[in-house]
């Protein structure tokens, strides 16, 4: 299936649910993506029903676009951008699975586990002790 990027006029629509983050000059991390490549991408992989793995080249990485849809999905603002674009023309076919990206609830740790070595704790790089 074909999927056509966001057009000037429809990307008007839905930018303002996307607050800029202010230029930083003494920001060494990597550039920020534009919100504008993130929502064409969501919506590629919801019209197309595709996996986040089979994502063209020409958007950001699928685990940076992942997140981003869940936390829009979390927060409304993936209902909202769909909302807006359908009341405007664009037709936003959700061939796509909506909740199955979203991530699992962390299993509780049993307590019998042996507790492994962690990097975030110099308490823990003594070797495994079993939890009582």
């Amino acid at each position: 299936m074909m999927f056509d990027d966001l057009r000037d006029n429809e990307w008007a629509l839905v930018e303002a649910l996307f607050c800029a983050e202010p230029a930083r000059s003494e920001r060494r991390s990597r550039p920020r993506i534009e919100a504008r490549t993130v929502v064409n991408a969501v919506l590629w992989v919801l019209s197309t029903g595709e996996g986040w793995s089979k994502l063209p080249g020409r958007y950001p990485s699928s685990p940076t676009c992942c997140r981003w849809f869940d936390e829009w999905q979390a927060d409304g603002t993936l209902t909202e951008i769909v909302k807006r674009l359908s009341n405007n023309g664009r037709e936003v076919s959700l061939r796509g699975r909506i909740g199955s990206t979203a991530a699992k609830p962390p299993v509780p740790p049993s307590r019998d586990r042996l507790r492994g070595a962690f990097w975030t704790n110099p308490e823990s790089w003594r070797a495994p002790v079993k939890m009582a």
